[in-house]
């Protein structure tokens, strides 16, 4: 069968960067083929030469589509418009929707007219949506959905231009688990309609669940393509191509993804209390208790994680003890935040992030590029931004901080990019032309350059290649190793069972048990979060 698409040998450069070196990739008509790699190894650069955001010109190679008549036509996209026109749509893992728009003007954003029938547009747009299963409304505020809603629309808008190629990147990394089924068989109605996807994921669960085929790219180059299934259309046993497929990945055999638990001197129970929570209670401006009650301790050296469904209160813990949804904090005011918090056995609830700064706590929150990086500015000014109430201003203009030993190194941030092996041109590239992997590297490194005793990590390998994952398990345990005290958030519970010592789970913001990690179950934790 002719195939809906061929890019025919890419290449792509940047000022000191070969991104795409002679990149092959095929799709045809009802087949989802995976792209995967690390975080940098050139799948976003590919995709933004086939969805139009890199100009025919900027690139080397041919792009082909089908013509609808057995042949094929060479593609010049100078724009995005251009492929959306040729049926190709990209639904950004970054979402790009107007908040303040419903979600039936969001499905025709591009053919607005000048005169609008409302009721007949939402009638129109409802039956395209009742029609995939998303149960959206069509007059529903895009600002009012959740960020699994928001991503169903992305997907959404994609389906109504009717596009014969769909490119998913990172879909479910916002989804609720019912969102996520949604979306599976969705995209086997897709395959039967003979459309065309590729599916960019780094959960390798749904490589085998929905891919015909994989295609690896490292380093800018195809290093390998292996089918998902049998001749005969069964799926092929995950255990025997996940070792090599992450070695192709990698470059290397990754034996064991977690490594050994961080273990105190002394052991975990006689190490000093860091943080001791008692009876926190978070409620949001509309008076609804998002936490209740909420106690636990961090000790010293420790890995404490939290596990819960979608709305548990995970996120909301970490910003309560981080003083972001206090009536001073960046959420503003309207939120309640009561209870006892210790911070090295001294009693302090922070108001603010400086105050809880300031008390030796870091916050690596879940939205990198919303809540933790500047995307326009340099990798070294991100890296100081947590230490900017420290650098002296004169006539407006911030004096950096001094010097540190002879590595001319502003406060050290360039040992940290290096500890965490940041891939990146130097410090002043801008953040934003930064890999994912790299990215969240940039924020672990901005919060360790402030020295903390107890760190939280909400969700610190979302969208992250299993390559930089190892890299962070690593430091999680270095740090404990070290005496840090750490929480982690993640909706991911192998994560959770492979870094922690313990894991508290949360429902409805409420302690529903406590788990020694290495004693725990998937089962034992989905059950206490659901039940």
């Amino acid at each position: 069968m002719a195939a809906l698409l061929e890019l025919k040998s890419i290449g792509k450069s940047f000022p000191g960067t070969r991104a795409l070196d002679g990149v092959s990739l095929e799709v045809h008509p009802g087949e989802v083929v995976a792209l995967l790699g690390e975080n940098g190894a050139g799948k976003s650069t590919l995709m933004k030469i086939l969805s139009g955001v890199w100009p025919f010109g900027s690139y080397e190679g041919q792009l082909l589509l089908a013509d609808g008549q057995g042949g094929t036509r060479v593609a010049q996209f100078a724009s995005t418009p251009d492929a959306h026109a040729a049926g190709i749509a990209m639904i950004h893992q970054e979402l790009a929707v107007f908040p303040q728009l419903t979600v039936g003007e969001h499905l025709e954003l591009d053919q607005l007219p000048a005169w609008i029938e409302w009721t007949t547009l939402h009638r129109r747009t409802q039956a395209f949506l009742d029609d995939l299963g998303f149960g959206l409304r069509s007059e529903t505020r895009v600002g009012d959905l959740s960020v699994g809603g928001r991503q169903l629309v992305e997907i959404a808008r994609a389906l109504y231009r009717d596009a014969r190629i769909l490119i998913f990147d990172e879909p479910t990394s916002a989804l609720t688990d019912q969102e996520v089924r949604v979306l599976y068989t969705l995209v086997e109605k897709l395959k039967a309609q003979g459309r065309g996807i590729i599916y960019i994921t780094h959960r390798l669960d749904e490589v085998f669940r929905l891919a015909d085929r994989m295609v690896i790219l490292r380093d800018g180059r195809s290093v390998a393509e292996a089918p998902t299934r049998k001749a005969d259309g069964t799926a092929i046993a995950r255990a025997e191509l996940e070792p090599q497929l992450i070695a192709w990945m990698v470059g290397r055999q990754i034996q064991d993804i977690y490594p050994p638990r961080a273990q105190p001197p002394a052991g975990a129970a006689a190490q000093p209390e860091l943080l001791r929570v008692d009876k926190l209670n978070v409620s949001n401006p509309r008076g609804k208790r998002l936490i209740q009650d909420l106690s636990f301790t961090l000790r010293r050296g420790e890995v404490l994680g939290l596990a819960g469904l979608l709305g548990a209160g995970r996120s909301e813990t970490f910003e309560a003890l981080f003083g972001v949804l206090h009536g001073s904090g960046p959420r503003g005011p309207g939120y309640q935040v009561t209870g006892g918090v210790w911070i090295n056995q001294r009693r302090k609830l922070p108001a603010t992030p400086a105050e809880a700064l300031g008390a030796r706590m870091a916050y690596v929150s879940e939205d990198r590029k919303g809540n933790g990086l500047v995307l326009n500015q340099s990798i070294r000014s991100n890296l100081l931004l947590p230490h900017l109430a420290g650098m002296r201003s004169r006539g407006g203009w911030l004096k950096p901080l001094p010097l540190q030993g002879g590595d001319h190194d502003l406060a050290g941030e360039g040992k940290w990019a290096r500890e965490l092996k940041l891939k990146a041109a130097s410090l002043s590239q801008n953040v934003g032309e930064l890999s994912g992997g790299n990215q969240q590297k940039v924020v672990l490194a901005k919060w360790l350059l402030t020295e903390p005793d107890v760190f939280f990590l909400d969700e610190p390998t979302r969208g992250i290649d299993v390559g930089a994952k190892v890299e962070i398990y690593q430091w999680i345990q270095k740090l404990a190793s070290q005496g840090m005290g750490i929480i982690v958030a993640s909706s991911e519970m192998p994560e959770l069972l492979g870094v922690c010592h313990r894991v508290l789970v949360l429902r409805e913001g409420h302690l529903t048990a406590e788990f020694p990690a290495d004693r725990a179950t998937q089962e034992e934790i989905l059950k206490a979060a659901s039940l």
